[in-house]
């Protein structure tokens, strides 16, 4: 145990003296990167349990006791007592669309390289028809939910199978129409998320028709205006905003759409601590569909590069959602959100304390911030001949035997050209 004062750059934090959920960290172990990560311990914690092996021999010479590292907190990755109260209170307060309780415990049953191809295919179709249904939608104002719902459900099927191989896929995409690609990638980290909870198949194609049609409001505005890349006007601000009422409107004249849709739809920019809008909500006054919305909306905006906002890496966006919970979204949700996504999601790239380049390539369940990771490119960033897999959790010791092995960062998507797809692909 060690008091934060006396924290340092490198060392390894096992354990805190306060529950994980409550600071913006996102998972039990990990080294300490640089002065702001101290600050951060600082704000949370008054000491903490580091590892010997990551002190110098003058660190471990303080006066302070550093004493045993007591055992891992149990992560649980199933649904635990916090979703099950979340739906309970959502119950309570007598939400329409009624989330069915349930204790599903969805299994891998494919590889990342098997549902891969499969992922691709699956989402090329959404695309062309998210393309034409949205085009039509412009042209007519019908728009077409039964050819939505047709073509999300091959992807839902792969997030079944194996959500990495989507979720990897969704990371990568830059060609094309942002309100579309949005569109589709809203929809993965839903079906993502309501996997890891245990939602019901039904459930689960109800969250993922209503994160695609999050946006089909702004299928009513102006191109330049979503596209603008300068700060909006109070005026253009308060247009861009009525896309929630535009895209309820166009729900309405389809007819026959799922509640829960509706709701998603009504309510992913209300905000828990009540400065979202339209309606400024609070709380558990946001039902619990629309709260998941929230999330999923805000991850996947902060990982896409947009004109007016700077590309964030997966683990910086999850750090943030991490600061808000309980904040602008429910702590419980954004637990079981960062669980499903994982700290260095699968498929996303990373660069090692050895300034090396690497591509995540396996999750480790317990220790979420040491996963298995494939070496492709040297500290020079030149692409090896050979790649190396190394499991972080097993393999204390760089190549050369003179260092201890770490993710220091995670990188934005497409960094140095590389796309992770293509290493599963082939």
């Amino acid at each position: 145990m060690l008091p934060v004062e006396k924290l340092g750059i490198g060392m390894y934090v096992a354990q805190l003296d306060r529950p994980w959920l409550e600071t913006p960290f996102l998972f039990q172990g990990f080294y300490i990167r640089d002065d702001d990560e101290i600050a951060d311990l600082k704000k949370h914690c008054k000491h903490v349990y580091v590892s010997r092996e990551s002190l110098t021999a003058e660190q471990a010479e303080l006066d302070s006791p550093i004493g045993e590292v007591p055992p891992p907190e149990e992560i649980v990755d199933k649904k635990d007592a916090h979703i099950d109260l979340l739906f309970e209170v959502d119950k309570a307060e007598g939400h329409n669309g009624e989330v069915e309780q349930t204790n599903i415990v969805y299994e891998e049953t494919t590889s990342l390289k098997e549902e891969s191809r499969t992922a691709v295919s699956a989402y090329e179709q959404a695309m062309h028809t998210v393309h034409g249904v949205m085009q039509n939608l412009q042209k007519s104002g019908s728009l077409d939910i039964t050819q939505l719902e047709m073509a999300i459900t091959p992807m839902v099927n792969s997030v079944l199978r194996n959500p990495a191989a989507l979720a990897c896929l969704m990371r990568m995409q830059k060609k094309g129409n942002y309100l579309y690609r949005h569109s589709l990638a809203s929809t993965v980290w839903a079906a993502i998320l309501g996997r890891q909870i245990g939602l019901s198949r039904d459930d689960l194609n109800v969250i993922s028709v209503g994160a695609m049609l999050l946006d089909v409001g702004k299928t009513q505005l102006p191109d330049d205006l979503l596209d603008k890349p300068g700060k909006l006007t109070d005026d253009e601000r308060q247009l861009v905003r009525q896309h929630v009422q535009f895209g309820l409107d166009i729900l309405e004249k389809a007819g026959g759409v799922d509640t829960r849709v509706q709701e998603m739809v009504a309510h992913h920019h209300e905000r828990y601590n009540g400065t979202g809008y339209p309606s400024k909500l609070k709380g558990n006054s946001i039902p619990v569909f629309g709260r998941i919305a929230g999330i999923v909306d805000a991850y996947d905006a902060m990982i896409t590069r947009r004109p007016y906002a700077k590309l964030q890496s997966s683990y910086d966006a999850l750090r943030t959602l991490r600061k808000l919970a309980d904040v602008e979204f429910q702590a419980e949700i954004v637990e079981q959100f960062t669980r499903a996504i994982g700290a260095f999601p699968t498929g996303t790239l990373v660069e090692l304390n050895t300034r090396e380049i690497a591509i995540v390539t396996k999750q480790n369940r317990i220790r979420r911030l040491r996963p298995e990771v494939m070496i492709i490119m040297s500290a020079e960033k030149q692409l090896l001949e050979q790649f190396r897999i190394v499991d972080l959790n097993e393999e204390t010791i760089a190549e050369g035997g003179t260092l201890s092995l770490w993710i220091e960062r995670g990188l934005p998507p497409g960094v140095y050209g590389i796309d992770p797809t293509e290493f599963y692909l082939n």
